[in-house]
């Protein structure tokens, strides 16, 4: 009774995580991304979207193959019909030039162009504005209200000085689902810059603005309007991002860069593949090529297969022996079961990655990587997708989501803020659900999803102190290979580097993650203090100090790190000589706290009707309520007790 109940659950968590998710190709490659599969009995359909195509390319010509299991089938392609619920959202904030150097024929020039980047790009992409003059401001979030967006354009004046590096900050503020929610569900986030000059009156300076462009999931292009543009300030900006820089010396060039531009946004087309009757119920890869000339673009996504109920019978059902009804616990228990085993399913593909794909998933924090369809919210499905939006709606404060990072950070797991409160509120639900086969509702529903919720938080906790506590006992060690490294001539970076990639978890991971950023145009020093506060290292912080010390007055940074390695070893020698001086006293500690709480389950569980006036009457309410507040009294106690500060 319990398995086929359990597997129900399995395969429909598994069917919703596999509604939709593609592979991103290299940032400025040609390229093509699935969204939207929507499987259906004999046939599967779903959205395909072009990016960086040859000029006068479309997916409208394409031949389409598709491939699942080894088994290779047709598949044809129609344009998508107006803007259904369904097609992929792309959005393009144009960064546009208005301060007082603009004033006259080149803003003319400029408002012509836009417009002509509104007619020729594809009626689905988004479109928003935002203007650069004394200050960076947002003229029109992006929409697909092609109106909005001419009586905005037309509405630009000239004036002041230029804020081109607050405004290209503030667009990508716009397309970084981090800072804006209407952001998460976009395919595709471009930035184009339009300026005829050089930053003037930013409070951003261009290195900071340089680090924060390699973290916004958007591709930045930049047209340089006249001669005093500063085209290898751009140059840096949209390299980082995969972009390019054009340059337009009059007004007739400058549109016809926007206009290329525009045409380069391949519009969505919808394909139909038939699907053999030997793949119906498979649950595998699909792998979907388009031929456009030579060209030839790949994508893939997972897929369930329906089954076809034409295609035959189906296998026979096994008879059971008639059995006695199950009672009500029972069937509670194996709901509870089945709830908890969807949510490890569900959580299963966010937090069981590979070493490769979280080396990636750290280049990723710090380089610009397109997505397609992210892998964490998937499209086909629309419960997922709204459960989805509902927590990414309760984690929308920045600081909650900032402490919520910084936590799944510490415990070294890949799952965004949203997807770890869900993972939580399943524990919660889950809990409650088990709670109800011992105890009356009233007092199951609040206990297990208390016990859920926090048991979850506790866990993420216990994980992070340990990957923490391993942090600190591999730093010393790191540290003596780093020594070595630069007595032998190399260069700090250069030692980090080797320590990567012969080190072990997690401080090769985390030396590596700083490494990327700086890779990206970040500061080192900067970049070890963020590992630092991620692994609440206070010698890793006074170790980043001595460094910025010796790079102003010299020196050799190897004896200082063997100065520093010494004091590490000597405190942590100290540190381990008095939590076994204070062993006695911790273990007699967790003795007198385990002994009500595990005495009292026993009771629970073998004595239950000795302990039942203790939750069904006033009284013994009263008193369960003055023994957990006199053990929680005693429990601070006597953590005061054997705590020893070292």
């Amino acid at each position: 009774m319990i398995r086929p109940l359990v597997a129900a659950a399995f395969a429909l968590a598994a069917t919703m995580l596999s509604a939709g998710g593609a592979a991103a190709a290299p940032p400025g490659s040609p390229g093509i991304v699935l969204t939207g599969l929507q499987p259906s009995p004999g046939a599967v359909e779903f959205f395909v979207s072009g990016h960086d195509l040859p000029a006068g390319t479309t997916l409208a010509g394409a031949r389409w193959t598709a491939t699942a299991d080894g088994v290779t089938f047709g598949a044809e392609s129609r344009p998508v019909a107006g803007t259904p619920a369904r097609a992929p959202a792309r959005a393009v904030v144009l960064v546009l030039d208005t301060s007082g150097s603009m004033a006259g024929a080149r803003l003319v020039a400029a408002r012509a162009a836009a417009l002509d980047y509104a007619a020729a790009a594809p009626a689905d992409v988004r479109l928003g504005v935002v203007t650069v003059s004394d200050a960076a401001a947002v003229a029109l979030e992006p929409t697909t209200d092609r109106a909005a967006f001419g009586r905005t354009v037309e509405g630009l004046a000239a004036r002041g000085r230029t804020a081109l590096y607050d405004g290209i900050s503030l667009a990508g503020n716009l397309l970084d689902p981090r800072r804006n929610p209407a952001a998460d569900g976009f395919l595709e986030r471009r930035i184009v810059v339009l300026s005829d000059g050089a930053d003037t009156s930013s409070r951003l300076s261009a290195d900071r603005l340089l680090s924060g462009a390699a973290r916004v999931d958007a591709t930045m292009d930049a047209v340089a309007f006249g001669a005093d543009a500063d085209r290898r300030r751009l140059a840096d900006l949209t390299g980082v991002t995969g972009g390019r820089v054009l340059t337009a010396g009059d007004a007739k060039a400058l549109r016809a860069s926007f206009r290329g531009m525009a045409e380069n946004l391949s519009a969505p087309v919808v394909v139909r593949a038939g699907v053999p009757g030997d793949l119906a119920g498979r649950s595998t890869v699909l792998r979907v090529e388009a031929r456009l000339g030579t060209l030839v673009l790949t994508a893939e996504a997972p897929v369930t297969f329906r089954a076809d109920p034409a295609g035959g019978s189906g296998p026979l059902p096994v008879l059971a022996p008639a059995s006695r009804p199950a009672g009500p616990g029972f069937m509670l228990a194996v709901v509870a079961v089945a709830i908890f085993g969807a949510t490890l399913l569900a959580a299963r593909p966010l937090a069981a990655r590979g070493r490769v794909q979280r080396r990636l998933g750290e280049l990723d924090r710090f380089a610009p990587v397109r997505r397609g369809a992210p892998a964490e919210a998937p499209d086909g499905n629309g419960l997922v997708r709204a459960v989805m939006e509902a927590s990414e709606r309760a984690v929308r404060e920045p600081d909650r989501r900032k402490r919520l990072e910084l936590a799944l950070d510490r415990a070294g797991s890949s799952l965004r803020p949203a997807e770890w409160q869900l993972i939580r509120l399943g524990c919660a639900v889950g809990g409650a659900v088990a709670l109800l086969t011992v105890l009356p509702w009233w007092a199951a529903m609040p206990g297990g999803m208390l016990a859920g919720w926090c048991g979850s938080g506790l866990y993420l906790r216990l994980r992070a102190t340990l990957r923490t506590r391993a942090f600190a006992d591999q730093l010393p060690d790191a540290l003596q290979l780093l020594v070595g490294s630069l007595r032998s001539g190399f260069s700090l970076p250069q030692s980090l580097d080797a320590l990567v990639r012969d080190g072990a978890e997690p401080i090769a991971g985390e030396l590596g993650r700083a490494l990327a950023e700086t890779r990206l145009g970040g500061d080192l020093e900067e970049a070890l203090e963020r590992v630092a506060e991620r692994n609440a290292s206070q010698d890793l912080s006074w170790l980043v100090m001595a460094i910025r010390i010796q790079r102003e007055v010299g020196g050799s940074l190897s004896e200082v790190l063997e100065t520093a390695v010494a004091t590490m070893r000597d405190r942590a020698r100290l540190h381990r000589h008095v939590r076994a001086l204070s062993a006695e006293g911790r273990l007699s500690a967790l003795i007198l706290l385990s002994m009500p709480i595990v005495l009292g389950a026993w009771m629970f569980v073998f004595r239950r009707e000795y302990l039942r006036p203790l939750y069904t009457e006033p009284l013994g309410l009263l008193m369960l309520g003055a023994s957990v507040t006199g053990v929680l009294i005693g429990a601070l106690w006597l953590r005061k007790l054997v705590k020893v500060e070292v």
